[in-house]
């Protein structure tokens, strides 16, 4: 979802002013921070909830950017000049990569541990960098419209979300309780 929605933004200077490539110093500031103070909010988090409960804040909170990037761009008016969708949108991926980062010693015994964190960063890293840009890419070729571009990646957020939720529901469905889990 990260760079699947936020590749096409480019296309919009007001929302991507407000972006990490702001010609703003406070405004990178901001986002930055923000990064650093929902890494550590995601770590005890990690700690605290089970897993199912993290996939949903994270899904969530996708769906929910991505909706108000598309209302952002749907609705009459200034577009864009709101630090909320940054400030989610980085709360998001923070909480993502502070999950995909930690869950693999959760899932893995001594031996397996560095072979399962190669391989999940991995997988990972190619789907959310490699693979979206260049479906992003794509789309953009293809020519498109940004809207229906951005409504797509909104369908598959709240997609994600939805399934989530419903998996959420199912008895056992987790991939390990919060007390079994050592506190960071």
């Amino acid at each position: 979802m990260d760079s699947l929605g936020f590749l096409r933004l480019a296309d919009t200077p007001a929302i991507f002013a407000n972006s990490w490539q702001s010609p703003d110093l406070q405004v990178r500031l901001f986002i930055g921070l923000t990064h650093v103070a929902a890494a550590l909010i995601a770590g005890v988090l990690y700690s605290a909830l089970e897993e199912r409960g993290l996939f949903l804040w994270i899904f969530g909170l996708f769906a929910l950017v991505h909706l108000m990037y598309t209302f952002d761009l749907r609705l009459p008016g200034p577009s864009g000049q709101s630090l909320t969708e940054p400030m989610l949108y980085a709360t998001a991926v923070s909480l993502y990569t502070v999950i995909n980062f930690a869950i693999w010693a959760d899932i893995s015994t001594p031996e397996t541990i560095s072979r399962n964190a190669a391989l999940g960063v991995a997988f990972s890293g190619f789907t959310a960098t490699f693979l979206s840009t260049a479906l992003a890419l794509q789309f953009r070729l293809a020519g498109l419209p940004l809207e229906l571009h951005l409504r797509i990646v909104d369908a598959i957020a709240m997609l994600l979300f939805i399934l989530t939720l419903v998996l959420s529901l199912l008895p056992g469905w987790e991939l390990g309780a919060a007390k079994d889990r050592e506190p960071s």
